[in-house]
């Protein structure tokens, strides 16, 4: 977990640091944003939960940058492989830069959900997402049930 933890944070590190001149919500820059991944958009991804006791497939769908330009939400939908179980997380996003946004949020529906039972045993996940390329979108996350996740997909502006 350390490990996954620093590699986060470097690749944070090197976003944020990879950043130019345009700053998008300053005074002086009354432009739309020429960058997709600022504008409202949805994003579809797809993903694997790679744990030895918990091999999953996974399905997200957000939609980003929905108020203020900088809040959203998403849906992941996760399917055991081994179990036939699944869970479905709901929450938010919250862009931090033109490449980059954090997630996260908790099983509501599932029978380990909230609904059904209780915060404890509920499945809560959070992560980061990077927009490396034009459309396209990685998604890294932790949850303490799971451990690690990884999803790629590619976001449609609105």
């Amino acid at each position: 977990m350390r490990n996954i933890l620093i590699l986060l944070g470097l690749i944070f590190t090197i976003n944020c640091f990879a950043q130019d001149t345009y700053i998008p919500y300053s005074i002086r820059n009354k432009s739309e944003s020429i960058f997709p991944s600022e504008s409202r958009n949805i994003e579809l991804t797809v993903g694997y939960l790679p744990t030895s006791d918990n091999r999953s497939v996974k399905g997200n769908i957000a939609i980003n940058n929905l108020v203020l330009k900088r809040l959203g939400a998403y849906t992941s939908v996760e399917y055991d492989l081994q179990t036939y179980n699944y869970t479905n997380t709901v929450g938010g996003t919250v862009r931090i830069n033109k490449y980059g946004y954090l997630w996260g949020g908790m099983d509501l529906f599932s029978s380990k959900g909230l609904i059904q039972a209780d915060y404890s045993i509920s499945r809560k996940e959070i992560g980061i997402g990077i927009t490396p390329y034009k459309i396209s979108v990685i998604r890294l996350g932790w949850s303490n049930s799971v451990g690690f996740s990884f999803s790629a997909g590619l976001f449609i502006p609105i």
